[in-house]
Parts: C-alpha cells; sequence; structure tokens
C-alpha cells in the first residue's frame, strides 16, 4: 500500500505521468501474482491488455469558477484513491468504484452547486 500511496503522490506532483505509473502499478501486479504473471492484469479493465479499456481517471475540483485540482490518477489506483476524495460520500465512492469494474468510460460524477463548486470525475 505505501507503495500505491508514493506514485499516487508522484502523480500529482506531476513527477510521473499517469501512463507511467500505470506501467509501475501494472509491473508491482505482476510480481505479486500467481505464477501466471499476465493473467492478474489481462482480466482488469483499463490494464495494458485491454487498450480499449479506461486508462485513467480525471479528478477536476472548481471552488468559485476556479479549478483548485486537475488530477488524473491510474485506472487501476483510482478505486483505492476514491476513497480519500473529500467531500464524496459512500454512494459516490461506489459508484465510481463500479464504473471502473464495469470499464465504462465517460462522466463518472458531476456534482455542482450555485457559487461555482464543482467536482467532476471522468474514466478516460
Amino acid at each position: 500500500m505505501a507503495d500505491v500511496e508514493k506514485i499516487l503522490r508522484l502523480v500529482s506532483e506531476g513527477v510521473l505521468t499517469p501512463e507511467e505509473a500505470d506501467e509501475i502499478l501494472n509491473a508491482l501486479d505482476a510480481s505479486d501474482a500467481a505464477p501466471s504473471p499476465g493473467a492478474a492484469a489481462a482480466g482488469r479493465a483499463g490494464s495494458a491488455a485491454d487498450p480499449a479499456g479506461p486508462r485513467q481517471l480525471r479528478i477536476e475540483v472548481t471552488e468559485a469558477g476556479r479549478r483548485v485540482v486537475n488530477l488524473r490518477v491510474p485506472i487501476n489506483m483510482a478505486g483505492w484513491a476514491s476513497a480519500f476524495l473529500p467531500g464524496l460520500s459512500a454512494d459516490e465512492s461506489n459508484r465510481i468504484r463500479s464504473a471502473i469494474d464495469s470499464g465504462v468510460r465517460g462522466p463518472i460524477v458531476d456534482i455542482g452547486d450555485d457559487e461555482g463548486g464543482r467536482v467532476l470525475i471522468v474514466s478516460e
């Protein structure tokens, strides 16, 4: 779990791209997998073995009309990361994880208020 947190931090700081982080996480998954290293990655939506699936989750947060967060998270970290997004209900976090598991692309959560605040989460 510490590796995932470090990689997520490096993506948020712009040191790694989501694609680079995805490759690293796939390599970590493969090294932790059973004797068949490709089996775990092949079954996941958005993995390198499934180029048609989503590759990243884009998270945008706007306050008073100004974008304060614009983060792209590799899809294989997105379910874990969604649990730590402030202000999301358990239902919204579950909706994110369900969308990731099903391999859907497009907007998952789009919440706005009258004061120019918005949370947009898109599977890309």
